[in-house]
């Protein structure tokens, strides 16, 4: 934890004595042509090694966790650097500089760099107070880590950090307001000679910036995701994507988390069936499955582990708590209200123990190539070989877990900057969605952008959501292209949605013929033309308008063979205000991803009337935006 701020400020440290050095060069170049101006620019450049040189060494100090020192050096450095900007101010009057534009023009860009030094001594300042205490919450206690601190200094430590807050908000400003003074620099001029150094360091300020963007809604969640000061309690459902549902697998398995003062105080797994298989449920639970479970799956009953049919996560998540509770209450059980409710897929955890290492349970190894499909065979077909029962074959899930934890929270201070990195891009891509019933809680989600909704973007939409039924884990091997057509007529504007589908698997355990409840979702107010490409008879088209969501939704079943593929084509008339939009110049295709789909390519095309085609390829990692 220590070890890396310290790295944090080392790397602060470098970038300013970068630009200190950039600030020397520069005024040693200027020298020859200012000689009236000679004095305040020697000033200047005085000034500014000077502060240079200590805040090298308030680095140095703060590395060897000498704060009194490191806080006075900085401090220095921040007021040397301030009389290094007065002292060029004062070069200003000098006629050359005054009305020689290209001069002025090197003095000014000496002028953002040198206030880029000042604006990053004073974040190093302002910065000090809050590292120093949290160092010492841990060195009064003689441990170096967070998980080693005794529950009282936890707390202290989280209030610290969550007061923190306006701090962190006030040093990004500073991140942004010394990138607004780099990029004011020209690139040919007195410092073109180093420019490509300085747009390594504003990539530097740029990521670091956008780290702390991040940050914040982590802060103001702080209470809930760790426990602080009250309690948290989560139910978390481990999504299998191999088995697609609409906010990302089948809920095969789920988990009760509990924290307090950011410590996993307790985390049980269990399997979803236990759930909803109790003899004593049946007559007792009543509430109806959506239409396509009851005739695809033949479910007259809607049980937790099909909850998520929504593609709206707060929808589904609120779905499954109701169910949940429901459940246990029809048996006689009492549960606890819920703090927040997480879903995961496992790509999340296999780039955790990419992080972390292969995890040996039971004999065998799991890692982040094989964790999926091992853990697969080992619940549905290994368990009979090694003679444990149908209900307990999910426990090695609550081994894993146990053991995940374990690493996670013995990570080394060099492997959180990787961490961060992996929630953010498991984010993006929708593999990790939170929920919370705390209205502002759910506002922080949202802005951290792990709230999984379904987007209502004014513009143009796109979401392709297949829900897996009765089809085992056969996802895994479906192949899966889109592509968009968007046309105008005399009529009006037409999309055209075609899905192409390739089953490169077979019938055995894991995979059989793909059988997928599909939707469409589109802008509000447009309306069907066609389908084809699959069995009409029992395609069991649908067309809904959702308010709520403000889309109309085309449904349809499907099957593909083993071996085969088939294509979807659905055509409909897009609502008149999107023509608009186009006409205007201002037309934009939002594609929103299914959480846990795979998707193999994506195209958008434009076919205007008598003009050329345009086309535009890309993934669907994550939302994207097309724009004609």
């Amino acid at each position: 934890m220590n070890k890396s701020l310290a790295y944090s400020f080392s790397t602060l440290g470098i970038i300013i004595k970068y630009i200190l050095i950039f600030l020397a060069i520069g005024v040693v170049l200027l020298l020859v042509t200012l000689g009236s101006a000679y004095a305040n620019l020697k000033s200047a450049s005085t000034k500014g090694l000077a502060g240079k040189n200590h805040i090298a060494d308030a680095i140095t100090a703060v590395q060897n966790r000498d704060w009194q020192t490191a806080q006075e050096l900085s401090t220095t450095a921040r007021t040397e650097f301030g009389e290094a900007l007065a002292n060029l101010e004062a070069t200003r009057s000098n006629p050359a500089i005054k009305n020689i534009g290209l001069i002025r023009t090197q003095v000014n860009d000496l002028d953002y760099l040198l206030k880029t030094a000042e604006i990053l001594s004073r974040s190093v300042e302002r910065s000090l107070p809050i590292i120093s205490e949290l160092d010492k919450i841990g060195r009064g206690t003689g441990q170096q880590s967070f998980t080693d601190l005794p529950a009282a200094e936890k707390a202290k430590f989280l209030k610290l950090v969550y007061q923190s807050e306006p701090e962190l908000n006030g040093l990004k400003a500073n991140l942004d307001l010394a990138l607004l003074n780099l990029d004011k620099i020209h690139r040919v001029g007195v410092l073109w000679p180093v420019y490509s150094q300085i747009s390594d360091i504003k990539s530097q300020l740029t990521q670091a910036s956008q780290l702390l963007e991040r940050t914040a809604p982590l802060i103001r969640l702080l209470p809930a995701l760790a426990g602080y000061p009250e309690a948290s309690r989560f139910l978390i459902i481990l999504q299998n994507n191999d088995e697609l549902r609409p906010t990302g697998g089948f809920i095969g398995v789920y988990g009760i988390m509990e924290n307090k003062n950011g410590e996993i105080v307790s985390i049980d797994t269990d399997d979803s069936y236990h759930i909803d298989m109790p003899a004593a449920l049946s007559s007792k639970w009543t509430m109806v499955a959506p239409a396509p479970l009851t005739k695809y799956l033949k479910v007259e009953k809607w049980y937790f582990r099909d909850a998520n049919w929504s593609p709206h996560w707060p929808t589904a998540a609120q779905n499954l708590a109701t169910i949940y509770q429901g459940e246990n209450a029809a048996v006689g059980k009492n549960t606890l209200p819920f703090t927040g409710i997480m879903a995961i897929t496992p790509e999340f955890i296999g780039d955790l123990l990419r992080l972390v290492g292969p995890i040996v349970v039971r004999g065998e190894t799991y890692s982040a190539d094989n964790f999926q499909p091992l853990l697969q065979y080992n619940v549905e077909i290994a368990y009979k070989e090694q003679a444990i029962s149908s209900w307990d074959r999910k426990d090695i899930v609550d081994e894993l877990m146990s053991e995940l934890k374990k690493r996670l929270f013995n990570l080394s201070a060099n492997q959180l900057s990787e961490l961060i990195k992996i929630a953010d891009n498991n984010i993006a891509e929708k593999n990790i969605q939170m929920y919370f019933s705390n209205p502002a809680w759910q506002s922080m989600a949202v802005d951290l952008g792990v709230s999984g909704e379904v987007k209502k973007p004014a513009s143009d939409y796109l979401m392709v959501i297949d829900a897996n039924l009765g089809a085992f884990k056969s996802d895994a091997v479906i192949k899966k292209d889109i592509s968009y057509t968007l046309t105008p007529t005399t009529q009006g504007l037409n999309a055209t949605v075609r899905l192409d589908y390739l089953h490169e698997g077979g019938f055995d355990w894991r995979t059989t013929r793909y059988r997928s409840y599909t939707r469409v979702y589109a802008p509000l107010g447009s309306r069907l033309i066609s389908l084809k490409g699959v069995n009409e008879a029992t395609a069991d088209i649908s067309v809904e308008d959702d308010a709520a969501l403000n889309k109309t939704v085309f449904g349809f079943f499907w099957t593909i063979e083993p071996g085969t593929g088939a294509s979807a084509i659905l055509s409909y008339s897009l609502p008149e205000r999107i023509n608009t939009q186009l006409k205007s110049g201002q037309y934009e295709l939002y594609v929103q991803r299914q959480a846990g789909s795979r998707i193999n390519s994506l195209k958008a095309i434009y076919k205007p009337l008598g003009g050329k085609i345009q086309e535009l390829n890309g993934n669907l990692n994550s939302d994207k935006v097309f724009k004609f």
